[in-house]
């Protein structure tokens, strides 16, 4: 028999903890730094995290049976601390609260693009993450976000560079995290972009979209701040990141340096005030 406690700890594992409050934290951020305050902040927090939640439970249940094929002990469904069922019912409710808190913090159609939002996560768990289309979600989901939260703040649809600066990162970071286990997927019969690219063309892909990005953020920064220091920041560390991700003889190098440029656009999205 499952203890409460043994349960209650599969369903939090089964959220994807690390990334779902990784996405919620720097979602908030980027409300906050637009202009969200107060309880309606945190209410937007609330339907952010609930809808990681959802995409998390989902991508455990529909991966239930694949991942005890392949003995993934370490997913709460294969060592039974969960069923693929409780996750279902946990994803639908967490899907209907995300669905109805965003509408009523960011109205019907602010809340309506963080429903869709949700949704592209799902469609990646069910449907698209071990094909080549694996990024789109990415793609669309992340390049919503901003949107989401200008629309939900005030009405308008906010800076275009926004959306292209966040997709361009989501779908960069989501194809360096493939990048350490590509001959795993590849000899497990797995599909994908980087297993078609290959290592070298997936990981020249990922520096030009970072590159895009950076330098996007690069020049607004210039335009809009009062100094050039986050424009400086954002140059130095992306030069050092494609010096240090060359030179290093480590294979995780280049993975670490491309994540690093990722965090640090990120960062001068989220903490800085040049939105």
């Amino acid at each position: 028999m499952i203890s409460q406690r043994g349960h209650l700890r599969g369903l939090v594992l089964a959220t994807h903890a690390i990334p779902s409050i990784a996405v919620t934290t720097v979602m908030t951020l980027f409300a906050w730094n637009i202009g969200w305050r107060g309880s309606q902040l945190a209410l937007v927090l609330l339907a952010i995290l609930v809808g990681q939640m959802s995409i998390g439970w989902s991508n455990d249940a529909f991966d239930a049976r694949a991942d005890a094929r392949a003995g993934r002990v370490e997913k709460p469904t294969v060592a039974g601390t969960v069923s693929a069922r409780t996750l279902w019912i946990a994803a639908t409710v967490a899907l209907l609260v995300s669905s109805g808190l965003s509408w009523y913090v960011a109205g019907f159609v602010g809340g309506s693009i963080h429903v869709f939002v949700i949704a592209m996560g799902w469609l990646y768990n069910v449907a698209l993450s071990r094909t080549v289309w694996s990024w789109l979600p990415y793609a669309l989901a992340f390049g919503s976000m901003p949107l989401f939260l200008y629309v939900g703040l005030d009405g308008s649809p906010g800076p275009w560079w926004t959306v292209a600066v966040f997709a361009t990162v989501a779908v960069s970071a989501h194809l360096a995290n493939a990048l350490p286990d590509v001959e795993k997927d590849q000899s497990a019969g797995m599909d994908g972009l980087v297993i078609r690219l290959g290592v070298r063309r997936s990981t020249l892909l990922c520096w030009l979209l970072l590159a895009l990005a950076t330098g996007t953020l690069v020049v607004v920064s210039v335009a809009n701040s009062p100094g050039p220091w986050t424009a400086v920041v954002l140059a130095i560390g992306f030069i050092a990141a494609v010096v240090f991700g060359s030179l290093s003889r480590r294979r995780s190098a280049m993975f670490l340096a491309l994540l690093g440029v990722a965090l640090l656009d990120v960062a001068a999205l989220t903490l800085t005030p040049v939105l």
